[in-house]
Formats: C-alpha cells, sequence, structure tokens
C-alpha cells in the first residue's frame, strides 16, 4: 500500500498501475482518489487504454464516484473522444449515479473548443436529463459561440439565461464585452459596460481592460488615458495588464521615453511589470536600431526580479539576425 502512494504521488503511475493490479488479486479495495489521480494522470500521458483499464478496476473491485467518472468523461473529451465520453455518461446512469452540471460543464467546455454543434448537443442532452445549466455552462457556451463567429448568438444565450432565472457574473458580462470588441462594436461594448451597474454587476478591471486594449488597438491612446481615469474615478485600480497596454501605445507612435515613463508609474504604485510589459519596449527599441538599449533592457528585466520570455528573446535575435550580427547573438546568448 505505502509502495502504491508513493509511485502515484510521484506521478510513477505505470508503477503505480502494476501495483494495483498486483494487489486487487489479493483482496485490495482500490482507493477512489487514487484511481481518479492515476486516470487523470495517463490521459495527460495520452494513455487512453491504461486509464480506462484502472477505471475498470475500480468499477470491479471498489467504489468509484462522480469525481472519478469526470476525470475519465474529461480525458476522453481531451484526446477528441466524444463517442467514448457519450458512452461513460451513459455508463454512470446504469450504475446509479446522477452526472451532474459539473460532468456537463466538462464536456461541453472541451467539445466547444473544437466542434460548437457538439456543445449544444451535450447541453440538450442535459436538459433531458432535468439537470439545470448553472452560470458557467451559459458561460462556456457564449465564449464558444463568440469564438466561432456568433456574438448575435451569444447575446441571445445571455438573454436565455436571463430568461431562465440565472444571473451572469462578471466573467459572463467579460465575454460579451471581449465578444463586440472582437466584431466592431466598440460603442456597443462601452454603453454595456456602463449598463453592468444597472444590471446588478458592477465592471472589474478586465472589463475596462478589454476597451482599453481596443482602443489602442485603433491607435486612440488620448481616449484610453481618458478611460483608465474613468474607471480610477469609478473605484476600479489599473492592474500590471492595464499599463502593459498602456506601454504599447506610446511604443507604437514611436514615443519611447513615453513609455518609460508609464513603467515608472506603474513601479512606483507597487505593481510589478512581467515579461509582456517590457516586450513593446524592447520591441520598440530594436525598431529604432538601438539595440544595446534593448539589450540592456533585457538585464535590467532579469536583475529586477523578471525572467524574459521567448518573445522578448526573439524579438532582440531577430534584430541581430537582420543586421547581419548572428555571430553576436551567440555571444549574448
Amino acid at each position: 500500500m505505502e509502495l502504491l502512494n508513493r509511485s502515484s504521488k510521484a506521478g510513477k503511475y505505470n508503477e503505480a498501475f502494476y501495483f494495483i493490479e498486483c494487489m486487487v488479486g489479493k483482496g485490495y479495495k482500490p482507493d477512489v482518489v487514487l484511481c481518479t489521480k492515476m486516470i487523470k494522470g495517463f490521459f495527460n500521458g495520452r494513455n487512453i487504454e491504461r486509464a480506462t483499464r484502472v477505471m475498470e478496476i475500480l468499477e470491479k473491485y471498489g467504489e468509484p464516484d462522480v469525481f472519478a467518472y469526470n476525470a475519465l468523461i474529461s480525458g476522453f473529451c481531451k484526446m477528441n473522444r466524444l463517442d467514448f465520453a457519450n458512452k461513460v455518461l451513459d455508463r454512470t446512469r446504469t450504475r446509479g449515479f446522477s452526472p451532474d452540471v459539473v460532468t456537463y460543464n466538462i464536456m461541453i467546455s472541451l467539445c466547444s473548443r473544437r466542434k460548437l454543434d457538439s456543445a449544444y448537443k451535450v447541453l440538450n442532452k442535459l436538459l433531458k436529463d432535468n439537470c439545470k445549466p448553472s452560470v458557467i455552462t451559459y458561460t462556456i457556451l457564449i465564449e464558444a459561440t463568440i469564438f466561432q463567429g456568433g456574438i448575435e448568438k451569444a447575446m441571445k444565450l445571455l438573454d436565455e439565461m436571463l430568461t431562465t432565472g440565472l444571473r451572469p457574473d462578471i466573467f459572463t458580462y467579460n465575454a460579451i464585452i471581449r465578444g463586440m470588441c472582437k466584431y466592431g462594436m466598440v460603442d456597443g461594448a462601452f454603453e454595456f459596460v456602463r449598463s453592468l451597474n444597472a444590471r446588478g454587476c458592477k465592471p472589474d478591471v478586465t472589463s475596462y481592460n478589454i476597451l482599453l486594449r481596443t482602443l489602442l488597438n485603433q491607435g486612440k491612446c488620448v481616449e484610453g488615458e481618458k478611460l483608465v481615469l474613468e474607471m480610477v474615478s469609478k473605484g476600479c485600480e489599473p492592474n500590471v495588464v492595464t499599463y502593459s497596454i498602456l506601454i504599447s501605445c506610446p511604443c507604437r507612435e514611436g514615443k519611447v521615453e513615453e513609455a518609460v515613463n508609464v513603467l515608472k508609474t506603474m513601479k512606483e504604485r507597487g505593481l510589478t511589470p512581467d515579461a509582456y510589459s517590457y516586450d513593446p519596449l524592447i520591441s520598440a527599441f530594436c525598431k529604432e536600431g538601438r539595440l544595446d538599449l534593448a539589450i540592456k533592457f533585457l538585464d535590467y528585466m532579469t536583475s529586477d526580479g523578471c525572467l524574459p520570455d521567448i518573445v522578448n528573446y526573439n524579438t532582440i535575435l531577430s534584430t541581430l539576425c537582420k543586421n547581419g550580427k548572428a555571430d553576436q547573438s551567440l555571444e549574448i546568448f
């Protein structure tokens, strides 16, 4: 038993599988939590056969619960095996379990990333099972519908959600705001954000960041600054993402010193810049041919406790290569 637990904790699922197969033949009742962890582990390693076999052992010698079945359903959906996921769903019923909304949300979430129509089929199945959709259910569908090109249908889902008596949360509303901005309904998005208080939900920093990013992508830096003042006046403090977006706008216009000042303000307010914050500055220095400053900024990031990401490195490497300084890139990195 101790060896089994140790193997599982160490992520040695093949070893744990060997122990569990040997032990059930000697009267060992498999632990459902341990088996659930093994199922997840085998799916992460793309070993469907072993994951399925663990559930078979659990069903024969132990007592599976809804969490174990959810792990199996989730794994099949991630592997794009919806047919197997549906069979497991049916099996849960024959064993006396009623799939809950979490089970269906797992399926809807993972189906929606590939086939939206499959996600809606799962929703219909949920309704036939007399299982009530949750706020999360609708939010997942709204996000997926917007992603695949349907802001109007997403708005209908929001209306349907309200009709059923569900109260959307800020995650639902932010999905709608993001969709409106994505499809060019920027004025409508601003009105929507300003209507949230009347809807019983206060806009958060993400709501404003979505609008801010849209404005700055359109080159409307002045309007963006006004929006930040508006959000602060309403008690919503800018975060790292807000400042990172603000840094990117002057960088695009070649106003690097202005962007550096935004970075300084960000730090003065107790916020720690991340790699995304520094990337516009590094890109701007490279475009201006100030490679020395770009490299110095990379060193400054590291000394400031911020590890550069692949984008930061690629920006500098690409510029060095374009300028015929490939050898220098080897010296630096």
